[in-house]
């Protein structure tokens, strides 16, 4: 992302930072980790804190470029990456077709994308729920909970949300959309009250 932004290309990135091609694709691919060195040059190459390419959090840094909107003529060189419009949530940037494909199907000409985003703005995500979810194991002493699905999309989010009876290994709502046990915390989060509360 931070090469991205800087629209620098990875041949051109590996060339200036002295490795190969594929040695800073696998470490862009988080399937190698660069040097403490590499890092550091890293890290002057793009602009950027060595934390922000550790990916530490937010608190730790601070990136006003991040946060302004994307350019529509830079968009191309996010090819392949998560962008978020502030009208209609994340999207992937295709730059061979020219436009941003969402999960919903839509597609928007890049030429047509304002306000597009490396990170949403802060008012475009949800604050912090007031009262504290409930632990896995305290979920079969009630009988119905209201369930926050655990997804970037807004979308799915609010078709998903809502009261869900607790069964045996699941929840699940009026219409049979269930939540199983097993991925409590990493895919939803239940509450004893309804969204007023959260």
């Amino acid at each position: 992302m931070a090469r991205k932004q800087k629209r620098i290309t990875l041949t051109a990135a590996a060339k200036m930072l002295g490795v190969s091609q594929p040695t800073l694709s696998a470490w862009e691919g988080e399937r190698k980790n660069p040097s403490v060195e590499s890092l550091i040059q890293m890290s002057e190459l793009y602009g950027v804190s060595v934390d922000f390419l550790l990916g530490l959090p937010e608190a730790r840094y601070h990136r006003a470029d991040m946060l302004q909107p994307i350019p529509p003529e830079a968009l191309p060189a996010f090819h392949d990456t998560p962008v978020f419009s502030s009208r209609y949530g994340w999207a992937m940037v295709n730059a061979i077709e020219g436009e941003l494909l969402f999960a919903s199907g839509m597609r928007l000409s890049l030429a047509d994308a304002a306000e597009v985003y490396v990170l949403p703005p802060a008012f475009a995500t949800p604050g912090a729920a007031v009262t504290m979810p409930l632990r896995r194991d305290e979920l079969t002493g009630y009988d119905c909970v209201w369930v926050e699905p655990i997804s970037m999309d807004a979308a799915l989010r609010d078709e998903l949300r809502g009261w869900y009876h607790i069964k045996r290994r699941f929840v699940e709502n009026e219409v049979g959309q269930r939540f199983y046990f097993d991925f409590y915390g990493a895919k939803w989060l239940a509450f004893p009250n309804g969204p007023g509360n959260i």
